[in-house]
């Protein structure tokens, strides 16, 4: 009985995801109908032998680091955890932790289906100019940059403020052959501004690093001058804490957004200039 219950509720789900992706197909403006195209391929997991190539490589990357316990100096200029309260200041300076490769690879890369969203709203928006906040190891700057090789345009700018994890993502973007992606080390608030000048019309930002308030709101008021006059922003982690919930629902409901998607952990906000507002879509893929 309890099988058969869990059956109908996922069933119901699939439905109301299904109807909801439909009703985000139709919105208005150019990207609407690619980024529900791209949120039910990741859905169905029906990637070409290519695309899955791509996947195997990055995941095999994956777990080297994971199981690596080789030391690395991890400077956070970020909010640390939700419950840690990191002041202004300590966030503006940075906090140094001698941490090991593949703690920080577990902890701050996104998990397997979520890399899959990513390469898939790159490969169906096709954008020109990609900037990702939040580098890492390079696990989500792979799946965006290989979903850039194989639509054979497009450039990723990732931003790091670790310069000793920074190198290392260079070096692992550089092993998988990811020439479309280039890694800028330094605080968001030193680098961004220089190339959203150089990379302007930005038409795809991955927002993931910083998880705080009014960071965040800072960060999409930055990026809004640049942007191209269709372009998609992501943003992660966006229930990762009380103040990020609150920063959601900012973003989700500025009349400059053009519809926003909450996806669970992850939120989309599609800018369309001059195209009327749209509905907020709730699709949670997981």
């Amino acid at each position: 009985m309890t099988d058969g219950l869990e059956l109908m509720r996922s069933g119901r789900r699939a439905l109301l995801r299904s109807w909801r992706l439909r009703g985000l197909g139709r919105e208005g403006g150019p990207l609407a109908a690619p980024v529900a195209a791209a949120l039910r391929s990741a859905l169905r997991d029906d990637a070409t032998p290519e695309e899955r190539e791509w996947f195997a490589r990055i995941e095999r990357l994956r777990a080297e680091l994971n199981a690596s316990d080789a030391p690395v100096m991890r400077l956070d200029y970020g909010a640390g955890s939700p419950d840690e309260g990191r002041t202004a200041e300590q966030m503006l300076a940075g906090v140094e932790t001698p941490d090991t490769i593949g703690h920080i690879a577990r902890l701050t890369s996104k998990p397997p289906f979520w890399g899959r969203v990513l390469f898939n709203l790159v490969r169906h928006t096709r954008p020109a100019s990609c900037v990702e906040m939040g580098t890492s190891m390079g696990i989500s700057a792979a799946y965006q940059a290989a979903a850039l090789e194989l639509n054979g345009t497009g450039a990723l700018v990732t931003l790091e403020g670790a310069p000793a994890v920074a190198e290392l993502a260079r070096k692992h973007l550089g092993r998988l052959g990811l020439g479309r992606a280039e890694v800028v080390v330094g605080r968001f608030q030193d680098t961004l501004p220089a190339v959203l000048e150089a990379r302007q019309p930005v038409d795809y930002v991955f927002v993931d690093g910083h998880h705080d308030e009014h960071a965040t709101l800072g960060y999409f008021e930055r990026l809004l001058p640049f942007l191209a006059d269709s372009a998609l922003l992501v943003f992660d982690d966006i229930a990762w804490s009380d103040g990020m919930r609150r920063a959601w629902a900012t973003l989700a409901r500025d009349p400059r957004v053009t519809s926003a998607v909450g996806l669970g952990p992850v939120g989309l906000c599609l800018i369309h200039r001059g195209v009327v507002r749209g509905r907020y879509h709730e699709i949670h893929l997981q």
